[in-house]
């Protein structure tokens, strides 16, 4: 069988494991725009600033020898241009034709460029892969001040990582606060200070509207008229799933590509997973792209064992972030900020911690500064655990699976969680 993955991250790397660990013998092969081994997209901000380097094996998802380990094939620095799902094959941008006989999308998503005059001027820059974090990279010693455009996870890590190497920076986000989808104002504020800490200036409520230089960035306007001289800019809005070469095909999409349980599209001999897809969200309950990392790895797994016919079912996951911005470190999952639900929080000292409760089934929660309880939580809310007996116990500084019996902690967790 001739299995073709369109893309080269987190997702197609698990599928790839998946597929190999019953069949060893088909013939797989992996299309990437880009010419390197899978690595971590959110150690890019590091990468810049030389806190980690292509050197390191941390800065990868796989050893160097994965792909001649797992007989893998690597078509690198080509990009597919169009599927045809009829004929069983891709077309890539030298005009190649690659067959399949079963095909997984896991091409990721592209930057979001919000609509402002100037974009294409020198000093502009995304982060959204290896290739534009070696440009910002190689320009990074002229640089003495710089935009960022975004205050989400990449924003607000870039903007941190650029201060520390001594740069004056601006970061722009046009919501009320940083890590708008992310946090509550509660749990931003501790991230604010942080920035403010090293020296970031934020402006919030408001956005870039136009960039203006000669040849390169020299200023950016604000809607409400603000100028900021800069010689550089950053722009770090977020991701949309990658659907350019599937929007002329019959694969059926929506904000991504749609999958049903299988991560099987309409067309029964092509599968998508990972930052492309619609997926089934199980707080919300409704499909929506998720740009996260460990969803993508359970979707690509999920959709290489479907791939060779192991009729395994997704069931559904929800956000989960975390991060750390100077001494502060928080996690936050499900729905962090609504009116409808029942809410349990507590704020002291350097700690905050949130637990939104719906009908006693824990639906989202923020730790901040203390998170070393996340996984439980994660635990209770993918398991829709009954939380009605223990709630009153989560606020307390040293909530433990120690508040659970033991038949609990041997039948139910089977010891796989402590």
């Amino acid at each position: 069988m001739k299995i073709v993955i369109i893309g080269n991250s987190v997702a197609g790397i698990n599928a790839v494991e998946a597929i190999r660990e019953k069949d060893k013998i088909s013939d797989i092969r992996v299309i990437s725009d880009e010419q390197t081994r899978a690595y971590s997209h959110p150690l890019l901000p590091n990468f810049v600033v030389g806190d980690v380097s292509r050197a390191e094996e941390r800065f990868y998802y796989r050893h160097r020898a994965f792909y001649e380990k797992n007989n893998v094939k690597t078509i690198l620095g080509k990009s597919v241009v169009k599927v045809f799902p009829k004929n069983k094959y891709v077309q890539l941008n030298n005009e190649e034709k690659v067959e399949y006989d079963k095909l997984l999308i896991a091409c990721g998503g592209k930057p979001i460029i919000p609509k402002m005059q100037g974009v294409e001027l020198e000093g502009v820059h995304t982060l959204t892969n290896i290739k534009s974090a070696d440009r910002l990279k190689s320009e990074l010693s002229d640089i003495k001040s710089c935009v960022v455009v975004g205050g989400g996870l990449i924003g607000s890590k870039t903007a941190e990582k650029l201060a520390k190497k001594g740069i004056k920076v601006t970061l722009v986000e046009l919501m009320k606060r940083v890590l708008f989808p992310v946090l509550d104002d509660t749990g931003a504020d501790y991230i604010h200070k942080e920035l403010k800490n090293l020296g970031v200036k934020l402006i919030l409520e408001d956005s870039v509207v136009e960039l203006k230089g000669d040849k390169k960035v020299k200023e950016v306007v604000l809607s409400s008229g603000k100028k900021i001289e800069t010689d550089s800019v950053v722009v770090a809005v977020g991701v949309r799933p990658n659907l350019d070469f599937v929007s002329d095909s019959d694969i059926e999409t929506n904000k991504g590509i749609l999958v049903n349980d299988y991560m099987q599209t309409n067309i029964d001999t092509i599968y998508a997973a990972g930052d492309v897809v619609e997926a089934y969200d199980i707080v919300i309950a409704q499909k929506r792209p998720i740009p996260i990392l460990p969803l993508a790895a359970r979707q690509g797994r999920i959709a290489g064992l479907n791939i060779i016919d192991s009729n395994i079912k997704y069931k559904g996951g929800f956000p989960t972030n975390s991060i750390t911005i100077g001494k502060t470190s928080f996690i936050s999952m499900g729905i962090v900020d609504s009116d409808e639900f029942e809410v349990l929080q507590i704020q002291n000292g350097n700690e905050y911690r949130k637990f939104l409760i719906d009908d006693n089934k824990l639906v989202g929660a923020i730790l901040v500064g203390n998170i070393e309880k996340a996984g439980m939580f994660n635990w209770m809310i993918q398991n829709k655990f009954d939380v009605s007996w223990i709630k009153d116990t989560f606020l307390n500084s040293d909530f433990g699976w120690k508040y659970f019996n033991k038949a609990f902690r041997v039948l139910r967790l089977d010891r796989k969680i402590k």
